[in-house]
C-alpha cells in the first residue's frame, strides 16, 4: 500500500484506530484506553511474545494483567527457575506489581525439599480480580 512517496506494508504498521480497538477488545480492555496508549494487557503480551512465548500461552499469561509484571515474572522463572513454560505461566499469570512469585519460588526451592508442584501452589498469587472471559 502506498502512503505518499513511501511504500509501507500493512503488516509493519502498529495497530491504530479500529484495529487497535479490536485487539484491545479481545484482551478485555476498554476502547477508551486505546487513545491513552498501550494498555497493560497488550504491553504484557508484547513482552511475553518478544521473549519467545507462543500466542496462546502469552494470552493466558497476560489476560487481565494490570501491568507487564506477569511477563517479567515469567522471564525470571524461566531463566532462573528451571520451570516449563506452562509451569511458569501458572506461577506468574496473576502477578501484580507488588508481588514476586518467581522470587518466592526460587527462595522456597532453595530452602525446602518440597516438590516443585507444591512450591508452585505456595507461590502462585491469589486471583484478586475476575480476568474476564471464562470458558
Amino acid at each position: 500500500m502506498k502512503t505518499g512517496s513511501r511504500t509501507t506494508s500493512r503488516f509493519s504498521r502498529p495497530f491504530t484506530g479500529a484495529a487497535l480497538t479490536a485487539v484491545l477488545g479481545l484482551v478485555g480492555a476498554p476502547a477508551a484506553t486505546a487513545a491513552q496508549g498501550v494498555v497493560p494487557q497488550v504491553s504484557c503480551y508484547q513482552r511475553a511474545t518478544d521473549g519467545g512465548l507462543d500466542d496462546s500461552l502469552a494470552t493466558q499469561l497476560c489476560r487481565g494483567a494490570r501491568s507487564s509484571t506477569p511477563a517479567d515474572c515469567f522471564a525470571r522463572a524461566q531463566d532462573e527457575g528451571s520451570l516449563t513454560q506452562s509451569q511458569a505461566v501458572q506461577l506468574c499469570q496473576f502477578a501484580a506489581p507488588d508481588e514476586d512469585p518467581a522470587g518466592c519460588y526460587l527462595q522456597a526451592r532453595q530452602q525446602t525439599f518440597a516438590a516443585p508442584a507444591r512450591v508452585l501452589q505456595l507461590c502462585q498469587p491469589a486471583v484478586q480480580h475476575c480476568p474476564g472471559y471464562v470458558e
